[in-house]
């Protein structure tokens, strides 16, 4: 126990005293922290009424509200509805007030209700640059106003008529808060958590896979297993490297969390989409789990590659299943809890990754991140079984060119002379 210490001490300081880890892990989150401070400072909106600044790039267009006129010579319209907004609509006595307002800019357009209106149910729409697109997307505003005056203005009896099924739906998934899908941080913020924790758990476990194919190449590792047991060294490695790994999670989500919350009316950012404060807590659950399962499978390919750039090469297979979440983004963070994010999630090597990103795009049930975690849990379980077999001083203090049929027949149990003649 006090050599396996010793081993995490020992990667854990020498790992975060670096000038390159210490400069990656400041930079990162105060970089984008300098820019809302100077989006705050320089780039805000100076009028005030907040059509100008940088976060308007991130608010939704807002169309033009069109204000049209009417002639009732039906006497059909007595009130205008509080639900329409004031001025929308501009009652003229007759047709060619209603002309002269189209021709003077005044009104967009006019609707024309004729006297035999009840019996015809005919009416005509007036306007200098007719759009059969611009009449379908008026119209049915004017017949909720008149159908509203039909029913005697009576706005009960008018939501019965618009809505004569009430059906009451039970959800029994978690409640979602509604999202303003028109907004571009509605994909940004869960895209930023993806590639967020897929660069954490990669960077991560690669330090395994680094620090064990550096010991072979430059015959660190003969001296260590001078004096240290194989598994004492594993165990040591793969909780040190943890830790930095860890601590690096910690400051860069906890910052990202913090700026969204501070910079939430510099960028314009509605509440709906903003992270909830327990992704911080499932964000170190699978962070902890995706760690242990991809530096796991690293550390069993450092111990059979002589050197650092095998272990390179290798490591573009093992890792396609962590990208396969950032090739589905779309669907995932669109459609979270459709059928394909809902597999990802429950597949140990894609989980970290797709689970995270859908918790920033909506709400995950209970029970899937429940099982996730077993199901990882379980395969974490599996590989570190299987790669604490190969962590012997045979293969540590040899190498052989890396293949992914080799590696899985060790995985499964076999030693490494009979799966070579295998």
């Amino acid at each position: 126990m006090k050599k396996t210490w010793i081993v995490f001490k020992t990667e854990f300081i020498n790992t975060v005293t670096r000038r390159s880890f210490l400069l990656t892990l400041i930079l990162v989150p105060l970089l984008p922290a300098l820019i809302l401070g100077g989006i705050s400072l320089f780039g805000g909106d100076e009028t005030g009424d907040g059509a100008g600044g940088i976060g308007a790039i991130f608010r939704p267009q807002q169309t033009t509200q069109l204000v049209e006129g009417y002639v009732d010579q039906a006497g059909v319209i007595k009130e205008i509805p509080s639900w329409v907004e004031e001025g929308r609509f501009i009652a003229f006595e007759s047709v060619e007030a209603a002309q002269d307002a189209v021709v003077s800019g005044e009104i967009t357009g006019y609707y024309l209700i004729r006297p035999d209106y009840l019996e015809s149910g005919a009416i005509h729409y007036v306007r200098e640059d007719f759009n059969p697109m611009t009449a379908m997307e008026t119209t049915p505003l004017m017949n909720n106003v008149i159908s509203y005056n039909l029913l005697g203005g009576d706005p009960l009896r008018f939501q019965t008529y618009q809505n004569p099924v009430q059906v009451l739906n039970i959800d029994l998934e978690p409640e979602e808060v509604e999202r303003d899908q028109s907004n571009p941080l509605a994909f940004y913020i869960p895209y930023g958590v993806a590639m967020l924790f897929y660069v954490l758990i990669l960077s991560s476990a690669s330090l395994m896979l680094n620090s064990v194919a550096k010991e072979k190449e430059n015959r660190v590792m003969e001296i260590l297993m001078s004096s240290v047991k194989p598994n004492q060294l594993f165990t040591g490695k793969i909780l040190g490297l943890g830790m930095v790994g860890l601590l690096q999670m910690v400051v860069w989500l906890g910052s990202g969390l913090i700026m969204l919350r501070l910079g939430g009316t510099t960028l314009n950012i509605p509440p709906s989409l903003q992270l909830p404060p327990e992704i911080f807590i499932w964000g170190i659950i699978f962070f902890v789990l995706g760690y242990l399962l991809y530096a796991t499978i690293m550390a069993g390919i450092g111990t059979l590659v002589p050197n650092l750039k095998e272990a390179t090469q290798a490591t573009t297979i093992v890792v396609l299943p962590i990208i396969i979440p950032l090739l589905m983004i779309g669907v995932i963070i669109n459609e979270p809890n459709a059928t394909l994010p809902v597999v990802l999630s429950l597949i140990p090597f894609t989980a970290p990754n797709t689970i995270m990103t859908r918790l920033a795009a909506g709400s995950v049930p209970i029970w899937q991140l429940l099982v996730a975690i077993i199901l990882m849990i379980l395969t974490i379980f599996l590989l570190i079984r299987a790669v604490s077999g190969m962590f012997r001083a045979q293969n540590l203090l040899t190498g052989k060119k890396f293949s992914l049929g080799l590696y899985i027949k060790i995985l499964l149990g076999q030693d490494l002379e009979t799966a070579e003649e295998g």
